[in-house]
């Protein structure tokens, strides 16, 4: 299992007072959901399946720590709370969000979109991205 991030590097992003003792596992977590947002990516990797291109390593390794962050911010490292947007206790009326950013934190999307790992347009081969020549 790849893990994108450290515990040094999540301090470096988000502030020490965001790393603790579980958050080895946390970032583990958070590589699993970045993989997850990643599998129609290309981009070359090394022998680990790590990227080998320094930016999209460091667009990565943010990435991670922008989930780890936003869980601390908002209390809720499973996700669960982001999952709906309405409830309701009395006959039980539960409405579910919608999109990406139901599960996944802004910042995550917005530095995976412009490192290129989003499909946001079409590539066409030997074209590049918009298949521009």
């Amino acid at each position: 299992m790849r893990v994108y991030a450290t515990a040094a590097d999540l301090g470096e992003y988000a502030g020490a007072e965001v790393v603790d003792d579980d958050s080895p596992r946390l970032l583990a977590r958070a590589s699993e959901l970045v993989d997850s947002l990643l599998v129609a990516a290309v981009y070359d990797v090394d022998a680990e399946g790590y990227p080998t291109d320094t930016q999209i390593r460091d667009a990565v390794r943010r990435a991670t720590c922008a989930v780890v962050e936003w869980w601390h911010e908002t209390g809720d490292p499973t996700g669960a709370s982001g999952q709906y947007v309405e409830s309701q206790i009395g006959t039980v009326r539960l409405k579910r969000a919608e999109g990406i950013s139901a599960e996944v934190p802004p910042g995550v999307v917005r530095i995976l979109g412009t490192a290129g790992l989003l499909a946001h347009s079409p590539l066409a081969p030997d074209r590049g991205l918009y298949g521009a020549p």
